[in-house]
C-alpha cells in the first residue's frame, strides 16, 4: 500500500486529521496500519478525538499579573467539577495563564486566527522582500511559508508549552486528557497591558 492510501485508510478507521496520521508515520516509520493505529492510541490521539463532541461546562477562569503592568485572564473548560476542582487542573490553568503573558499569542489555534493580523503581517514581509529585489515568484512562494511560521507564532496551542518547550500548548493539555479522561478546552483568553 502507498503511504496515500495507509493515510485514506487510516483517515477513514479513525476520522483523524491528515496532520496527526502524517506525524505518527513519521514517529513510527513503518507502513504497519495496525502499528501506526496503535502508536496513535497510545498518544491519546484517538480518545482525545473522541472526546471533541462533548460538552465542556465546567472549569476556571485563571488569572496572572506581572508587576501590575501586564495582566491576563484565561478560560479553561473541562467536563465535570471534579476534573475542574483537581491540582492538575488548576495548575495547568495557572500554567497557561503564566504562558500567555510570556509569549503573547494573538489567538487560540490557526483556525481561529486574526485574518487581519495575518494580512498585516504578510503585506510587511512583502515590503522587506521587494526592497531585498526578490522576484515575484520566489516573495509568493516565501510568503506562504512565511504565513504558516506566523499562525504557529502567534497561535497558543502550538506555541512551545513555558514549562515543557519540547511539548505544544496542545500537547500540554493533551496529557491532561489522558490523564482525567475528559475533554478540557481553552475558550477564550484576553491579555490586559499598560503598554498598549
Amino acid at each position: 500500500m502507498s503511504n496515500i492510501e495507509i493515510i485514506k485508510s487510516i483517515r477513514n478507521k479513525t476520522g483523524l486529521p491528515l496532520k496527526d496520521i502524517n506525524k505518527a508515520i513519521e514517529a513510527v516509520g513503518t507502513d504497519s496500519e495496525e502499528r501506526i493505529i496503535t502508536y496513535l492510541r497510545e498518544q491519546g490521539v484517538l480518545k482525545q478525538q473522541a472526546r471533541q463532541d462533548r460538552d465542556t461546562s465546567n472549569g476556571g477562569i485563571f488569572a496572572y499579573s506581572h508587576d501590575g503592568r501586564l495582566g491576563v485572564l484565561v478560560e479553561l473548560r473541562c467536563e465535570t467539577d471534579f476534573v475542574a476542582r483537581s491540582n492538575s487542573f488548576q495548575e495547568l490553568g495557572n500554567d497557561i495563564a503564566l504562558h500567555i503573558a510570556a509569549f503573547q499569542p494573538k489567538f487560540i489555534s490557526p483556525e481561529n486566527a486574526d485574518v487581519e493580523f495575518i494580512n498585516k503581517e504578510l503585506d510587511i514581509a512583502r515590503k522587506q522582500l521587494e526592497l531585498e529585489g526578490k522576484p515575484q515568484d520566489k516573495i509568493e512562494m516565501i510568503l506562504h511559508g512565511k504565513k504558516k511560521k506566523i499562525l504557529e507564532e502567534f497561535s497558543l496551542l502550538t506555541q512551545p508549552f513555558i514549562k515543557d518547550t519540547k511539548i505544544t500548548v496542545a500537547q500540554a493539555i493533551a496529557q491532561l486528557v489522558q490523564v482525567t479522561g475528559e475533554k478540557i478546552e481553552i475558550t477564550r483568553f484576553t491579555i490586559f497591558s499598560l503598554n498598549n
